[in-house]
């Protein structure tokens, strides 16, 4: 049976010569949306209509940009590139078909169809308002910017331009969803960035077909080299100034509107253990920190297991005075230490949950006291001992230490399979764990690049921004781990040397 005129799909493709079959063609697309508006209007002797969601558009700006300017467009014989220069105020692009026209409505346009004319105008009138720019949350600093993007993508690529004023700093637009019709935008630094990495990137882009892409998450877990490890291959901030250093050092960011954090690709594990504080700190203090924070990546996932461990199966480990300490607070325990350390973590894990989706006010008080009383409690009704208290304590205290909260939630994963191996076969469970993981890290790859790197494969010029943050004047050269084109970052700069007061 042949396919009626009204259900064809081509004719989206078709401008109609008459302005009413356009006028049927937009309203059966938008039928049932009650935010669309339609005003008819005469432009230059001719029969006219605007589209929009009016919800999206300032009414000022639909007044003084273009109903005001077309009360002086009165004459039949004129063109559109002479309603063109009319319309100078607003931002104006053509558009040819149903298709973008829907698209121009969707993003918060006013689209302009005047009869007898081969393309309608679409105009930027867009005022949504959206958050503002706040303080960093979940990547804060004590010193250094504190600017934090939001949800509105202009806005941020404001933020991330005001960093970048380069021509270099290139910015690519795509159009992610079906649906959703979502904008995102790939920044990079030409001539700095690998080629090869910036089109797997577009590649790796162009497949998402999905009907929806609300947040940068939608996108991070369709591009991810390991989609089923537990470790993050893509890295996520919501900083500018962090997003702009690692795009200098070679990496791609991916904007999505509608999201407050930006993608970073390629991503590497020394990558999410790293804070943007210690670039702003003296090297000295950040070396240190980074130092504390690699000890404690380490404390976090094997404190308990190391910790049943040595009570259940290697007490001659122990020294004597704290194993008889430890054996006559245990006595009266009815489980064995990992069965009371599996009791201890699932209610640890309940309570920062908990502090988490409460009000922040609310939160804050649940998640300590409820620790406190619930510790307490659980102690004097003979469950768990102290040490065990102490132990899941310090355990969460060396997690909150991690920066990258991905990557703090991998940890909150894997504590309980080693864990249960520790119950199990002792210090040997642990051995085997750190055995998987090591091998499971070492073959990773995030883009093309080695997960370990620049560990495994060794790339000893990019060991001193590793577990040591070297002074600036000694990092002259980028990463040869993401195999930037311009390996100089700075000219050489010897070390300053202070001279004496009065010294010319």
């Amino acid at each position: 049976m042949r396919q009626s005129d009204s259900q064809s799909p081509e004719r989206d493709h078709e401008w109609p010569e008459n302005i009413d079959v356009m006028y049927g063609r937009v309203a059966e697309a938008w039928g049932k949306c009650d935010d669309i508006r339609f005003r008819w209007i005469q432009v230059g002797g001719r029969k006219a209509f605007i589209v929009c969601i009016y919800t999206l558009i300032g009414k000022e700006l639909l007044q003084e940009g273009l109903l005001e300017p077309l009360t002086t467009f009165d004459k039949s014989d004129k063109s559109i590139e002479d309603l063109e220069q009319a319309l100078r105020t607003v931002s104006l692009k053509p558009v040819k078909n149903l298709e973008e026209i829907n698209v121009a409505i969707g993003s918060g346009e006013a689209v302009l169809c005047v009869d007898g004319w081969d393309r309608g105008l679409a105009m930027d009138l867009m005022d949504f308002q959206g958050r503002a720019v706040e303080k960093a949350a979940s990547e804060s600093v004590v010193r250094g910017p504190q600017e934090a993007f939001t949800e509105s993508l202009e806005k941020n690529l404001a933020l991330y331009r005001r960093r970048l004023k380069s021509p270099n700093a290139k910015v690519e637009y795509m159009t992610l969803g079906r649906v959703s019709k979502t904008t995102i935008a790939l920044v990079y630094v030409q001539g700095i960035v690998k080629p090869g990495l910036v089109e797997e990137c577009r590649e790796r882009l162009r497949r998402i077909d999905v009907d929806s892409v609300l947040d940068a998450g939608y996108i991070e877990e369709m591009i991810d080299d390991a989609p089923l490890s537990p470790f993050p291959t893509i890295e996520y901030t919501e900083r500018p100034e962090r997003l702009a250093a690692e795009i200098l050092q070679g990496r791609i960011g991916i904007l999505v509107d509608g999201s407050p954090n930006a993608l970073l690709a390629p991503a590497i594990f020394v990558h999410f253990l790293q804070s943007a504080e210690e670039y702003f700190e003296r090297y000295t203090m950040a070396t240190a920190v980074r130092l504390l924070r690699h000890f404690f990546f380490w404390l976090a996932l094997l404190l308990p297991a190391t910790y049943v461990a040595l009570l259940s199966y290697h007490q001659e480990m122990i020294p004597t005075t704290l194993l008889i300490t430890l054996i006559s607070t245990h006595e009266q325990i009815p489980f064995p230490s990992v069965v009371e350390a599996l009791i201890m973590e699932i209610t640890f894990e309940a309570l920062r949950e908990a502090g988490l989706r409460l009000p922040r006010a609310v939160g804050q008080s649940v998640s300590i006291v409820g620790a406190l009383v619930i510790g307490e409690a659980a102690v004097n009704a003979g469950i768990v001992t102290p040490a065990m208290v102490i132990i899941v304590a310090l355990t969460g205290i060396a997690s909150f230490a991690i920066p990258s909260y991905n990557i703090a939630i991998s940890l909150r994963i894997l504590r309980f399979p080693v864990l249960l191996l520790a119950g199990v076969l002792g210090l040997y469970g642990i051995i085997i764990a750190a055995l998987i993981l090591w091998i499971h890290l070492a073959s990773l790859r995030s883009f093309g690049v080695p997960y370990l790197s620049p560990m495994a494969p060794l790339i000893w010029s990019d060991l001193k921004d590793v577990f040591v943050r070297a002074p600036w004047w000694q990092m002259r050269r980028r990463p040869k781990t993401l195999e930037p084109l311009d390996l100089v970052r700075s000219a050489e700069v010897t070390r300053p040397v202070p001279g004496q007061p009065g010294e010319d």
